[in-house]
């Protein structure tokens, strides 16, 4: 039994066409196309979708049940359609311990690997009154933690407004910047609030820095931002993302780190998200980032910075032995320890999923839209069994559940084996 899921937006054109809108571009489809898609919510059969179909049509059950599998094949062959073998469920999930808040699209620079496509805005912002309703909401029903991010979070005027807020009302508050607009001014302020700041890092010297984020001159401006968060005492993460730009500067960044007096240090993977999608020959082989992981993890004792886990690290030791439950969710942590709420009020599993269809907390609860998202549900309702390729099988499935779903999803096949895993590459 197969039960299709479109998770895209539909919307009519003059011509009497429907416009499929997806992350990885738009198509037009017929309004017979459209009106299947619509039935595919994720909890219906492809049985159950024929037979509502005929029911509307009076048209034959073969034919129709033959041109409806075949449409959610070719659909699905392209990731825009997702096929699992049981219905997603509904979840009376508990509210999240951490809240990654995307408080503005605008960011001052134009980065290559950005997963929002930030820079000029193109959506309204939440209002003020509304992020503090929102926040007053989060402390009531226990979330413990909000990482302010963007686009640039520090170009939000009511940032520090926001802050304490949640400050107030004892929730731990961290931010992810880019750190150009560190001043020591913001940076006391972000001391006398008890921020966390994370700051990006994606090289060592001004042109390998600007050849990804868009403009070598603001690397002066970002190790400025370093110096004043340092100096003005606020706990420091600095993070770089791996790609091929960068790949051969991470042993000269890892000195920058050290002779700066950064704390920890962050090895992100790039994901060909938002205008990441428009430069994915920046993205590394599997086993490339496996060489850079593994001398990172050798090195750890070498210096005098914390370096933070890294992507599958898990593998360099021996699988923990842990008894596999293939109905045991395949869960990352998205949409049930932690979520995204982007600066439209869209609630993801992570930012990188940006473009499914999900509810808004821009005129409806946090809560409401927690527990009700179909796509929310759906994510959670996603097993290990769900799981194809090299990763079915894998003696470390136990233990990391399929990774990251953001990954595969960039790629159009949630359900296939992990696209930045190397022990699978190793085994392909």
């Amino acid at each position: 039994m197969s039960y299709p899921y479109f998770p895209f937006s539909l919307c009519q054109q003059e011509d009497g066409q429907f416009m499929l809108s997806s992350p990885y571009g738009e198509c037009k489809v017929n309004r017979d196309a459209a009106a299947i898609l619509r039935l595919c919510n994720g909890s219906r059969s492809l049985q159950d979708i024929v037979g509502k179909l005929q029911a509307r049509y009076d048209l034959d059950h073969a034919l129709m049940h033959v041109k409806s599998e075949k449409l959610i094949n070719n659909l699905a062959a392209k990731g825009l359609v997702w096929i699992k073998e049981k219905p997603m469920r509904w979840f009376n999930a508990p509210p999240p311990q951490t809240i990654f808040w995307e408080v503005t699209s605008r960011c001052n620079l134009q980065c290559l690997h950005c997963v929002v496509s930030a820079g000029e805005s193109v959506t309204h912002d939440l209002s003020t009154r509304r992020c503090l309703e929102l926040i007053d909401e989060w402390a009531a029903i226990g979330v413990q933690e909000i990482t302010f991010s963007g686009g640039e979070p520090l170009l939000r005027e009511d940032l520090f407004e926001l802050a304490a807020a949640a400050k107030q009302r004892n929730l731990t508050i961290s931010m992810a910047t880019n750190g150009t607009l560190m001043t020591r001014d913001v940076a006391r302020r972000c001391k006398a609030l008890g921020f966390d700041v994370q700051i990006s890092l994606d090289g060592s010297t001004a042109e390998i820095y600007g050849a990804v984020r868009g403009r070598k001159e603001a690397f002066a401006d970002v190790m400025e931002g370093i110096r004043n968060t340092l100096s003005e005492g606020v706990n420091l993460t600095v993070g770089t993302v791996l790609t091929k730009n960068n790949v051969d500067d991470i042993p000269e960044l890892l000195k920058l780190v050290e002779r700066s007096g950064i704390p920890y240090f962050r090895l992100i993977p790039f994901i060909p998200s938002g205008r990441g999608q428009q430069n994915r020959d920046l993205e590394l082989d599997p086993l490339q980032v496996k060489k850079v992981s593994e001398e990172l993890v050798a090195q750890r004792d070498l210096w005098s910075f914390t370096i933070l886990p890294v992507e599958f690290e898990l593998t360099f030791s021996a699988p923990s032995g842990a008894s596999l439950d293939r109905s045991r969710a395949s869960e990352c942590g998205g949409a049930t320890h932690y979520c995204t709420v982007t600066p439209s009020g869209a609630v993801l599993p992570c930012h990188y999923f940006e473009g499914v269809v999900t509810h808004s907390v821009r005129n409806r609860s946090f809560m409401e839209v927690w527990r009700n998202s179909r796509f929310l549900n759906y994510f959670r309702s996603i097993e290990i069994g769900d799981i194809k390729g090299y990763c079915h099988d894998c003696r470390w499935l136990a233990d990391c559940r399929g990774g990251c779903k953001a990954a595969n999803f960039s790629y159009k096949d949630p359900f296939q084996s992990n696209r930045h895993c190397w022990v699978v590459r190793e085994n392909q």
